[in-house]
């Protein structure tokens, strides 16, 4: 079976139960995942999840929506869940969000800038949410440099952005959105960027990719994400998924599990 994974989804938010979620996705070829937190609570769920989960990583970080929120302690929240366990593989989603605007851009900037601050004191890698922000996204990135760079989570900026986000060193990460009617934004810079620097997500529960717009997301959807892919890229799905899986390794640098899943040994414990 061809091997996938999600680089970026919301376990918390699923409408499936975590073992009808882990069940589908293992079925559809996912053999990891990572779970991305937003705000406290999911960071302290990201944890838990990716302790009990062997093939579930994490990300733990503040989204921009939830700046507001930010502190002292919930930085170092995110420093200790970060230090605690090799599953917890990067600090986000972290960045920017123009769009609905539920936190002050003074606040979002500064939000921003302090996790990417801990994100280079760990050494470790970022996933970045920007929306109707890129200069004042890649400013804050050049202005706060981190060695491990990270991923660009489900990108709809310019191919400009893209192309400058990559001469730095960071990854694109593209979900069902380059499925969508209207995207054809989002399929160029997919068409445009090294394969080596792409990434597979879903962003579920939000964003199903055709067929499955309009309901709710998980990590199972993958398939249908590479496929459309594939072909946008004149490649074959066996050789998208081979190709993002290692991008994913490479970034995230995933600790082996104790037996690689099978179809004798499903992905959920």
């Amino acid at each position: 079976m061809t091997s996938f994974i999600d680089t970026h989804c919301h376990l918390d938010m699923l409408k499936l139960s975590m073992s009808e979620a882990l069940q589908s996705a293992h079925a559809a070829g996912v053999t990891r995942l990572v779970t991305i937190s937003t705000n406290e609570a999911s960071i302290r769920f990201v944890h838990e999840t990716a302790r009990s989960q062997p093939h579930v990583y994490g990300s733990v970080g503040v989204h921009p929506h939830e700046a507001a929120t930010f502190s002292a302690d919930i930085a170092t929240l995110i420093r200790e869940t970060a230090k605690s366990t090799s599953k917890i593989v990067a600090i986000g989603e972290m960045g920017l969000d123009y769009h609905y605007m539920y936190s002050e851009k003074l606040v979002q900037h500064n939000v921003f800038r302090e996790q990417l601050q801990v994100a280079e004191e760990l050494q470790m890698p970022v996933v970045l949410h920007t929306r109707e922000a890129e200069a004042d996204t890649l400013a804050i990135l050049k202005e706060v440099p981190i060695t491990k760079k990270g991923v660009a989570h489900s990108f709809t900026s310019s191919l400009a952005m893209a192309e400058t986000l990559i001469e730095m060193g960071w990854y694109i990460g593209i979900n069902g959105i380059a499925t969508f009617k209207k995207a054809e934004g989002v399929r160029q810079v997919a068409r445009q960027i090294p394969i080596e620097r792409l990434l597979l997500e879903t962003d579920s529960p939000f964003l199903a990719p055709v067929p499955f717009r309009g309901k709710p997301n998980d990590p199972s959807k993958i398939p249908a994400i590479a496929e459309f892919l594939a072909k946008e890229l004149d490649l074959t799905t066996e050789e998208l998924a081979a190709q993002t899986t290692a991008n994913a390794q490479r970034l995230f640098d995933f600790q082996a599990v104790s037996q690689e899943v099978s179809d004798a040994n499903p992905i959920v414990d």
